[in-house]
Parts: C-alpha cells; sequence; structure tokens
C-alpha cells in the first residue's frame, strides 16, 4: 500500500503536477461529450455505447456514484495534522470543505429519495465512470484543504471569499428550486414528458446546471485556489454542453409550444 501512502503525504509540486494533467482529461471529455452529444444522466437520448456493462436502478445507481466524493474528501480531510476535531472543521479550510459536503450530501443522500423514476436505469459505465471522477477529485479536494493550505482567519473577509460564498449559495438555491421543479413535474405513476415552467425556467432549459455552475465558480472564487478552478471546469464545461443538447431536445420535442426566449442554461447569452 505504498502508493496509498504516497498520495497521503503527496507534496505541493507533485499534486500541481498531477492538477496539470487532470485538467488535460477535463478538456478531453468535454470534447468527448460535446461530439457525442450524449446525456449520460438523462432518459431523455439513449447514450450509445455506454450500454454495454448493461445497466442498473438509477435510484442505487446515483447513490453508489455520487456517495464516494463525500467518503473520500472526510477522510483525506481527516489526515490534516489536526486530525479530525472540532477547530479542523472551525478553520477557514474545514468551512471551505463544509460548503463542499453540503453540496455533495444533498446530491449523494436527500436528492436520490426524491426523485421520481421508477422502473428507470442508467447505464452502469456511467455509475462506474462518475465514481472514478468523484474518487479522483474527493482526494484532490480533501488533500489539498486538509494538508496542503492553510488559509487565515482573516480570509473570512475577503472580498473573494464573500463573494464566493454568495455565488455559491444562489447556485444552491437555483439548484434545489429548479430540482423541485422537476421532481413535481409529474404526479406519481404518471409518464411523459412536460415543459417545465417557473423559478429560473422562465429563462433557461437547464436552470438546476445553471444553479451548480454558479456553485462551482463560487467555490473556486471563495477558495481562489487551481484545484478549486479545475474542479469547477469540471463540473460547467460538460454541464453546458448537455445543457445545450438537452435544449435542442425540447425544441425538437415541443416545438412551437416551447418558450421561444428561453436560453439553454446562460439566461441571455447561452
Amino acid at each position: 500500500m505504498e502508493w496509498f501512502y504516497t498520495l497521503k503525504v503527496l507534496d505541493l509540486d507533485s499534486y500541481n503536477t498531477f492538477l496539470i494533467y487532470w485538467f488535460g482529461a477535463c478538456v478531453l471529455n468535454a470534447f468527448y461529450l460535446y461530439k457525442s452529444k450524449e446525456l449520460p444522466l438523462s432518459n431523455r437520448i439513449e447514450s450509445q455505447g455506454m450500454g454495454a456493462l448493461g445497466s442498473i436502478d438509477k435510484k442505487t445507481g446515483w447513490v453508489l456514484m455520487e456517495i464516494p466524493i463525500l467518503l473520500v474528501v472526510w477522510y483525506f480531510f481527516s489526515q490534516s495534522q489536526t486530525g479530525l476535531n472540532v477547530s479542523s472543521f472551525l478553520s477557514v479550510s474545514g468551512i471551505m470543505v463544509g460548503f463542499f459536503m453540503m453540496h455533495y450530501f444533498n446530491r449523494a443522500v436527500i436528492y436520490p429519495q426524491r426523485i421520481k423514476v421508477a422502473g428507470k436505469t442508467m447505464p452502469v459505465y456511467t455509475m462506474l465512470t462518475s465514481m472514478v471522477f468523484y474518487t479522483v477529485n474527493g482526494y484532490l479536494i480533501g488533500h489539498y484543504f486538509g494538508q496542503l493550505r492553510d488559509y487565515p482567519i482573516e480570509w473570512l473577509y475577503d472580498p473573494r471569499f464573500l463573494i464566493g460564498v454568495a455565488l455559491f449559495l444562489f447556485g444552491f438555491f437555483v439548484n434545489i428550486h429548479s430540482d423541485n421543479i422537476l421532481i413535481n413535474l409529474r404526479d406519481d405513476g404518471e409518464s411523459g414528458y412536460k415543459i417545465p415552467h417557473g423559478g429560473f425556467f422562465k429563462y433557461v432549459s437547464c436552470p438546476n446546471y445553471f444553479g451548480e455552475c454558479l456553485e462551482w465558480i463560487g467555490f473556486a472564487i471563495m477558495t481562489w485556489s487551481n484545484i478549486g478552478f479545475v474542479y469547477a471546469a469540471w463540473v460547467v464545461l460538460p454541464l453546458i454542453i448537455q445543457a445545450r443538447v438537452a435544449h435542442q431536445w425540447y425544441l425538437d420535442q415541443f416545438g412551437t409550444a416551447y418558450p421561444k426566449q428561453r436560453h439553454a442554461i446562460i439566461p441571455y447569452l447561452l
């Protein structure tokens, strides 16, 4: 397990070198999604080539693919010099990790219990690749904020932190509010697709994606770190690409009945 010990003591220079390669993988992943025009987590469009490993119940698959990031961040953050205690979570780094964990507790624990996906599945391939993505990023977040970066208490009053927190919380609200609209769009047992209305659906087809983009841009600003911006890129680029695909699907599905003023993901722009 020498490799595992190496991960726990990785120095900042080696960490940043890996981060460069990880950002390159982010760009390649975005290019693949752009060319394939797939929606890996949606049942609206068949994901060609992703069914080779079979499928899994969507609610179960969602929990399994999201839960690793909570566990991995928790573990590697706890390897900090002070260990896992109240003071570590009350540090500036601990507060930042708290925002991160808040988002993924909702996504991994709360959200799967609320969605109405009885009888729906997701590709096992999607679940497994997402688990890899979340495991790697969980390590990068946990290790960086647990061992490599120590923010002074004054950072809590820095404009970057305040702006980032405001953006993150606003995005979190938009994301959850949009999810609520989608979850309640159909009654239990009802099938078929409907046009969602209300909230930021007035402006874009995928306000849940828009909200999540705001969250991670806010996280990047509040942390003002390389990993913050790389993680934001990993989330924002695929969501923009998938929002454009989803927007086109809405237009093809509903035609002239679909609101003409809506954009894909960024109000009035894209």
